[in-house]
């Protein structure tokens, strides 16, 4: 007998229970995505807010040893994971009208002399991988046509033409875009190409962004619309008449942002310091930049005003951010070269001039340099997606599309900052989404 057999002896056998831990601990749905992505499968990477969505993209993008290239339905979208909207990127332009073929657009694109549009169809001939985020938000329309171009360009009749596709999203939040409320929704998991592409789905299931077992149902609960027994009881707890003035608001428009923002700023003694974006390129280039970016091109500040970062920023040597994208502070002194902010830590950061550029792999395309800030008292649930935040005063009263509500709720990373203007009389989702999510479990 081998003396090691004593001395290591084997361990005790393990329980039914304790077996499945084991298999849950390793054999994640962030695991297995990563498996399958890595090996080159189209996948739909899912699940609720704060689940970790953009977190698990970050990471495959930084392992994968083949050209990825990232792209977004809207510009917000894709200005907030790095890359470009789908249209630029594939050089379809605003793609096929209602009723108008696949094969008829693409001829009108090949007789289009733009520039953009043949960037386009190269960028579409050498891509080994597309990501595309927030694909809730691509209408099907068009989600057919990218993969019908992709077949044209690459020369291969396989679905998107061979190319690797991932597409991130979850279809309980902000839907594609319709010209009027008497038309259904067109859902990108309703086109052919969808079914065509054959996604491995993978569901994020753990929770990230808040930790409170009772809030975290209750979101679930919110997400699909069942907002009764527990979940109405915990929700409704948190209606407030009159919330802290400094407590960020999140509206369902533009106008009611902006007169708020303004109102406070007004309230504030002292006088008001006007910053304007530094930009280049062209006019249509810096005008999609001023609309699509969480930062204003003319940013208005004073001592005192509530202000969030727009991006993350990172300093050698620091464990931590210096500060991240949706973090609330205080304004202490604005200068022509640098805005000092008060963190809610109450740290103070100096904070410059940050850059972006409309296509960060091409030095030629527009950019935009502003400081990295926009005034916090109010902003939009759509401008709001993708930040987390500590505490909110939410109005979704008006929240008329489905999946609107609940982005604005699941931004919020506890109850006790979670704060509703007045309950609400119901919460929109959509019955196709819903039902797709059914056939996938």
């Amino acid at each position: 007998m081998h003396s090691e057999s004593l001395s290591n002896p084997l361990p005790p056998m393990m329980s039914d229970a304790e077996y499945r831990k084991l298999v849950d601990d390793v054999i994640t749905p962030e695991n297995r995505f990563h498996a399958h992505a890595q090996d080159g499968a189209n996948c739909f990477l899912t699940g609720a807010g704060g689940t970790g969505k953009s977190t698990e993209v970050r990471a495959f993008i930084a392992e994968c040893p083949r050209r990825v290239s990232v792209t977004a339905p809207t510009g917000v979208a894709a200005l907030n994971v790095g890359g470009m909207t789908i249209h630029r990127f594939c050089g379809m332009m605003l793609g096929p009208a209602a009723g108008q073929s696949n094969e008829d657009y693409f001829s009108q694109l090949q007789r289009d002399p733009r520039p953009s549009v043949k960037a386009g169809f190269n960028r579409v001939r050498r891509c080994e991988v597309l990501i595309l985020d927030e694909v809730s938000m691509m209408s099907g329309r068009h989600f057919d046509f990218v993969e019908f171009l992709f077949r044209r360009l690459r020369g291969r009749d396989v679905p998107f033409g061979g190319c690797q596709v991932i597409v991130t999203g979850d279809f309980l939040q902000l839907p594609p875009v319709r010209k009027s409320e008497a038309e259904p929704y067109d859902w990108a998991f309703q086109s052919p190409a969808w079914a065509a592409a054959e996604f491995r789905t993978f569901v994020l299931d753990k929770v990230r962004r808040q930790d409170e077992p009772g809030f975290v149902r209750a979101l679930a609960d919110f997400r699909v619309g069942r907002v009764y027994g527990d979940t109405a009881r915990i929700l409704q707890s948190r209606v407030r008449s009159n919330p802290p003035a400094t407590m960020t608001r999140l509206f369902t428009h533009n106008v009611q942002v902006d007169k708020w923002n303004h109102f406070q700023l007004s309230e504030l003694p002292g006088d008001e310091t006007v910053l304007h974006a530094e930009q280049t390129g062209s006019e249509q280039q810096r005008e999609y930049l001023t609309k699509n970016l969480l930062t204003p091109a003319t940013l208005q500040l004073k001592r005192g005003a509530l202000v969030m970062f727009t991006v993350n920023k990172n300093e050698p040597g620091r464990n931590e951010p210096l500060f991240v994208n949706g973090q609330i502070g205080t304004v202490l002194d604005v200068g022509t070269s640098s805005v000092l902010v008060q963190a809610k830590t109450g740290a103070e950061i100096r904070v410059e001039r940050f850059t972006w550029r409309l296509d960060p792999q091409d030095e030629d395309s527009a950019s935009f340099s502003q400081f990295p800030l926009r005034l916090a008292w109010a902003m939009t649930i759509h401008k709001a997606q993708g930040l987390t935040l500590d505490a909110a005063y939410l109005d979704i009263r008006a929240a008329r599309e489905p999946g609107q509500a609940y982005v604005a709720v699941s931004r919020v990373r506890s109850l006790a900052g979670l704060n509703f203007k007045e309950w609400f009389k119901g919460v929109h989702v959509s019955p196709e989404a819903i039902e797709f999510y059914q056939e996938t479990q």
